[in-house]
């Protein structure tokens, strides 16, 4: 499988002899994501929840305060079987009947052109946290030479929508000791412009760590640095990413463009940090194209993972607060696909995740309608299939982990902006 990996370096190399054209500076959170059904981020069960509102830039000016606000008020019904009913045995039918309200309110204050603050906070019913401070930092400019930011706040890598490997610093673990230890985490990272690129230099507690109980010692902190070169005919992204206890791990990343098609590969190394042996590597390949004018958009993906499932795996995510599948050890492959018809606001759109060496898929059917950019009518079909011992069937996207179920959902959303 290594000489797998050596292919696709192989791969590239080769385009980089015939592409024309290069995509924008390489950023994460631009990435095609399965969320951009719905043209909203955030989805849970294939049902919008709250959107966020779009950070803007540094601006020069000064004395400049932007508040906006965004709302969600969801409804609807979820039935399912607690065993899908192609498996023998009991077939318990569940009805599950709820509704959310969501709201962020976040305010921008530009105090001088070298001094910003931003703060944002949510509200949902019924969870339990009614109120909670979403984001908290500044950034500070140094004279265009080098900008910090630090705070309450997160810092993605990687490019992958499917399989985000590459996102160290989403892979530090809530704590060595209790994995229930969850909390905020906090950043400072520096970036300093070069040439056509830049540097990035990065330092993180891990979540729960201002909640020990203990005083918090500095080796707790993660370190990383990450480079970025912005080539006319590819994005290239390379860096390095230390926690204690956990794999020391470098990556690099690459995407390009040929035609219309958008095409990326992403390769990871990881060794022990104590023995400096046990070197694994993990590699994807992958696609996203449009076609008939944008009615038809298509992401495909094959992923290697050579690390074998750890506990330390962490993503971001949306659907699932606190956890989501692990990455699954050998070969995965991935395919979404979203067609619009071009009426009604309608989409409709499959995503499919396959194991091989688990023999375990999960595969989301669904189609949405749209009125007026507010009220969304989605019906989705999330299902575990293969093997039952499969990361998939008991990790599934449904929070009541039923291997299959059907989800009609209603929402209602809006936004506000207002400058000062």
């Amino acid at each position: 499988m290594k000489k797998c990996l050596l292919f696709l370096f192989l791969f590239w190399g080769i385009v980089l002899c015939n592409n024309r054209r290069i995509l924008p500076a390489q950023e994460a959170d631009t990435n095609w994501d399965i969320d951009s059904l719905f043209e909203n981020p955030g989805s849970e069960n294939g049902i919008n929840t709250v959107e966020e509102p779009q950070e803007p830039a540094i601006p020069t000016m000064r004395d400049r305060v932007i508040i906006e606000a965004s709302y969600n008020f969801l409804g609807g019904f979820s039935p399912g079987w607690t065993e899908t009913p192609w498996y023998e045995g009991d077939r318990d039918y569940v009805y599950v009947l709820g509704a959310k309200l969501e709201a962020l309110l976040s305010m921008d204050f530009q105090l001088t052109q070298y001094f910003r603050v931003w703060n944002a906070f949510s509200f949902s019913v019924p969870d339990s946290k009614i109120f909670a401070l979403k984001e908290f930092y500044f950034d500070y400019n140094f004279g265009w030479i080098a900008f910090l930011r630090a705070g309450l706040c997160e810092v993605a890598w990687g490019i992958s929508p499917n399989y985000p490997f590459t996102n160290l610093p989403a892979r530090i673990p809530d704590s060595i000791t209790d994995t229930n230890n969850v909390g905020d985490s906090y950043l400072a990272k520096l970036d300093i412009p070069i040439g056509i690129g830049g540097l990035q230099l990065l330092a993180m507690t891990r979540y729960g760590y201002m909640e020990n109980t203990g005083s918090p010692e500095f080796e707790e902190f993660a370190y990383g640095i990450k480079y970025n070169l912005a080539f006319e005919l590819v994005d290239i992204d390379a860096g390095t990413f230390y926690y204690h206890k956990t794999p020391l791990r470098f990556f690099i990343s690459l995407k390009t463009t040929l035609g219309n098609t958008e095409l990326y590969t992403e390769g990871l190394a990881a060794v022990s940090y104590e023995t400096w042996d046990d070197l694994t590597l993990s590699g994807n390949i992958g696609f996203v194209q449009d076609l008939f004018n944008g009615k038809l958009s298509i992401n495909g993906e094959a992923f290697y993972n050579g690390e074998k499932q750890s506990q330390w795996w962490r993503p971001k995510s949306d659907t699932l607060e606190e956890d989501a599948p692990f990455l699954i050890e050998g070969l995965n492959t991935a395919l979404t696909l979203i067609f619009r018809p071009g009426f009604f606001g309608m989409r409709i759109f499959c995503q499919g995740l396959y194991a091989f060496k688990e023999k375990s898929a999960w595969i989301m059917p669904g189609i949405s309608i749209r009125h007026k950019d507010q009220l969304t009518a989605t019906l989705t079909v999330p299902m575990a299939l293969g093997s039952r011992d499969g990361t998939y069937y008991h990790h599934n996207m449904d929070k009541e982990n039923r291997p299959f179920s059907i989800t009609l959902a209603i929402t209602i959303s809006g936004s506000f902006r207002y400058t000062l």
